[in-house]
């Protein structure tokens, strides 16, 4: 929550070196913080001139575009009372200009404004007219540039650790919400190119999503050998037959013990190799698992044991599976216990202490989140069937989140995830934006520039 009377504090920086650190190369952001600034209106606008002192206002500041040419679009500017619309060139020397090249580029002479921190030449177009420009040196408030610079060198959790509780929910939140939004986005361009490699077969797609889930996060790309090694379609044929199920996933998975010591690896072994022979399968390397660092109950071979009963219950092609958006109904019917051999064994070694190898209420709800969310979202979008996206948010609402070092992290901040949704939104704001620090970019980080100095609360 914002605190009523505080005032964000900074170091105190001097307008020289303020100038000193934007134009210091070794602090590579200057430019694309006097982009922001601008954009923001985050300057003194009072008795604006251009260079050559003529009265200027900035209706509209344009924004900032990613693409080649000028680095607003869409501006207006009213200059000596001729209104003038088009783009806005940003540049900390005005010289800049002719060292980009800009003087022979046609894209630049609709230019209707050169914003410069130092204008330190004057420049031309291609079509050789001389650009308006207008100098910010004098008119940016130190504060703005000592913030910045904290976030980009400081060493926090986040670069804005120190300063996040200050930002309340009526800004964060819709801030996340469209961070959850590029998540879902990115995410179905990976699964629709799986679902495209896969045929644009949507059982087959599933399958690969759900093993994959199945195996995270140490074993992730393992399982996804495996789905590729294993085919739904195969493992279809024998869906009635737990055994000869049991024996395909752990002998395409290469887990199958060489002199097996009890009957029940025996019996897999002699039905793995009559169905490699039968339908020419080979083995994925067993090397490509990974054991170190994991409890037993999440070991490869335990996980195996319960896909292999999974299959066997929840039908064919999973469809049970994407019929609901109660996170219970999931829960149950991924729950699923591997028995017999598996009581006492956590792989093909010597017997343990019996123990339940049932998928727990967290794992399956870690594969409804990264395999039945991302599946349903997908195929609402390449089927125009808004009703599956519309359960793909509905699990996300209804979801616990994630517990990660990421949320975790943001609720000792003051930032909690009150669902998967959110936990999501806060892992993308993390991995996205915090690590890179694009605060630039952040509707945190802007927010925080246009408070700096201000009291909380004032306007």
């Amino acid at each position: 929550m914002e605190r009523a009377g505080h005032v964000l504090e900074y170091t105190e920086v001097t307008e020289s070196s303020a100038s000193d650190v934007l134009l210091d190369p070794a602090f590579p952001y200057g430019e694309e913080l006097l982009q922001s600034l601008w954009e923001a209106g985050l300057y003194d606008a009072k008795d604006l001139r251009t260079t050559d002192g003529q009265p200027l206002e900035v209706l509209k500041a344009g924004r900032i575009q990613q693409n080649s040419g000028p680095d607003l679009r869409d501006a207006l500017v009213r200059i000596e009372g001729q209104l003038w619309a088009g783009t806005v060139e940003i540049h900390l020397r005005a010289s800049a200009w002719d060292a980009h090249g800009h003087q022979h580029d046609p894209a630049y002479n609709n230019v209707v404004l050169h914003a410069v921190h130092t204008h330190d030449a004057d420049v031309r177009t291609e079509s050789g007219t001389l650009p308006p420009t207008v100098e910010l040196r004098h008119r940016l408030d130190p504060r703005h540039i000592a913030l910045h610079h904290e976030l980009m060198t400081g060493q926090g959790w986040v670069p804005c650790a120190a300063h996040i509780g200050r930002v309340d929910n009526s800004r964060t939140g819709p801030w996340l919400e469209r961070l959850l939004i590029e998540r879902l986005e990115r995410r179905t361009l990976e699964t629709e190119a799986l679902f495209r490699q896969l045929g644009c077969d949507p059982a087959e797609t599933f399958h690969h999503l759900l093993l994959r889930a199945l195996g995270a996060p140490v074993n992730t790309e393992a399982f996804a050998m495996l789905a590729h090694a294993l085919p739904l379609r195969l493992l279809l044929k024998y869906h009635a037959d737990p055994l000869r199920l049991e024996a395909l996933l752990f002998g395409q998975a290469g887990l199958l013990p060489e002199i097996p010591e009890e009957e029940h690896p025996r019996r897999l072994v002699e039905e793995y190799r009559i169905l490699a022979g039968l339908h020419g399968l080979r083995p994925m390397p067993a090397a490509a698992w990974k054991f170190g660092r994991m409890r037993p109950a999440s070991f490869p071979n335990v996980r195996l044991a319960q896909l292999a009963v999974l299959l066997a219950q929840i039908g064919p092609a999973y469809g049970d599976l994407l019929e609901t958006d109660d996170p219970a109904v999931l829960r149950e019917l991924l729950g699923v216990e591997a028995t017999g051999f598996w009581n006492e064994h956590f792989n093909f070694g010597p017997a343990t202490k019996p123990a339940r190898k049932r998928i727990a209420e967290e794992t399956a709800d870690r594969l409804v989140l990264n395999a039945v969310v991302p599946f349903l979202f997908t195929m609402g979008r390449v089927r125009g069937d808004d009703a599956l996206v519309d359960r793909a948010m509905c699990l996300l609402e209804r979801l616990p989140a994630e517990t990660n070092n990421i949320t975790s992290g943001f609720e000792e901040l003051g930032l909690p995830a009150a669902n998967a949704g959110r936990g999501q939104a806060l892992i993308e704001l993390k991995t996205r934006h915090c690590q890179e620090r694009k605060c630039l970019n952040c509707h945190i980080g802007s927010h925080l520039q246009k408070v700096v100095g201000r009291v909380e609360g004032q306007p």
